[in-house]
């Protein structure tokens, strides 16, 4: 079946795992093995929409599923409901991650399995792994009146997306095969989505001003290192190396490139990505969702536009230490940092208040290469105490 996170009838909304048949059930990352089993799955809830939609013979609904392996090749992740005994696969989640937005591509249980609480703790365990890794929500497609779609998805938190409400533009290709498909000649189809951490408010942020404002001008300190050693990964580094070729070594500045060069090439003017950590602790809520931020170095200093001017340097570490250099390069983030702290944030950052301030940060290159560590004292060199 190709319809969609609109699992069958098996979607027990019982809290937590129940007992099966004869046992209970684990969830777990789907391995290698499990793939092969996952359109079958998805294939056993034809006969409940049949049930309730009529014959669906011929009906692009009633296709034959995706191939798991078609699934797992695709951004995101797949969890699966495993039977204690025996250890039969009875169902799947497969989340899709769109441009840095996560979303519930299918949800799916075995019949004989049903009303056991499967379905939702894929579901939880869903949004679990996806809090952790940065995602402020989740969203999916689904029937509006079929009782084991939106009505089941409701009583776990998700809610409907109103019609007036713009759609992101990386549910363009999902929207448009439901088209394709013509899904909605069924029945009226619906967005819905759940929040998994609530994103700090544009009020809360102006709270937090005076706070930011009475950050250190002179001397400041280095509190979080951050390196990107694959798109979407983050490593929490306790000590690194600033190199004047790479920037921060182990980072992936040089093979991301760059919009902003003739060529596509990395920007030498943007080595480094420098934040505010007083804000990213603040936008994250968790020590662990900090470095979701995507910079390379947070700083306790005051680093707007009035205490850095362009071409300050910042010396970390000391006499003899490493020493990086503010550039004229603006540094505005990008639709991840939406996904991650929300829209409120983006817009705030990027607003009359932050854009003055730095906030969502700057952009600098190594001019002398060190060594450098969490704690390290940061000393301001201005341009004209330069001269």
């Amino acid at each position: 079946m190709t319809h969609g996170a609109t699992a069958g009838p098996a979607t027990g909304v019982t809290t937590g795992l129940g007992a099966g048949p004869t046992g209970a059930y684990d969830v777990r990352p789907a391995r290698r093995r499990d793939l092969p089993l996952l359109a079958g799955i998805e294939d056993s809830g034809l006969a409940a929409f049949e049930a309730v939609l009529g014959d669906l013979t011929g009906d692009p609904l009633a296709s034959p599923a995706r191939a798991g392996e078609e699934r797992a090749a695709e951004d995101g992740f797949i969890l699966v409901a495993e039977h204690a005994v025996g250890e039969e696969v009875v169902g799947f989640a497969h989340v899709r991650v769109l441009d840095g937005h996560a979303h519930l591509d299918q949800l799916s249980v075995l019949p004989g399995h049903g009303r056991r609480g499967v379905g939702r703790a894929l579901v939880e365990a869903a949004c679990e792994r996806l809090a952790v890794r940065g995602h402020g929500s989740i969203t999916l497609l689904t029937y509006a009146e079929v009782p084991w779609n939106a009505p089941f998805y409701s009583r776990i938190g998700f809610v409907e997306v109103p019609d007036d409400e713009p759609r992101g533009g990386h549910l363009r290709p999902v929207l448009a095969e439901e088209d394709r498909l013509g899904l909605g000649r069924h029945g009226r189809r619906v967005l819905m989505r759940r929040v998994l951490l609530r994103h700090r408010t544009t009020e809360e942020l102006t709270a937090l001003l005076p706070v930011l404002d009475s950050s250190p001008r002179d001397e400041g300190t280095l509190r979080l290192l951050v390196r990107r050693p694959a798109v979407g990964a983050r490593e929490v580094l306790d000590v690194g190396v600033l190199d004047l070729n790479v920037g921060l070594a182990g980072d992936t500045w040089q093979e991301r490139g760059s919009r902003r060069t003739d060529d596509g090439s990395a920007h030498p003017d943007m080595q480094l990505n420098v934040m505010s950590h007083p804000l990213v602790e603040f936008l994250a809520q968790d020590p662990e969702r900090e470095a979701l931020a995507g910079d390379q170095l947070y700083l306790d200093l005051d680093m707007s536009h009035d205490n850095l001017p362009v071409w300050s340097e910042l010396h970390i570490g000391g006499a003899g230490g490493a020493v990086i250099q503010v550039t004229d390069q603006p540094h505005n983030g990008c639709g991840k940092f939406i996904s991650r702290f929300g829209k409120e944030a983006m817009a705030f950052v990027n607003g009359p208040e932050g854009k003055p301030r730095r906030l969502r940060g700057l952009c600098a290159r190594v001019v002398r290469p060190g060594v450098v560590r969490p704690g390290d004292p940061v000393v301001v060199r201005r341009p004209e105490a330069q001269a």
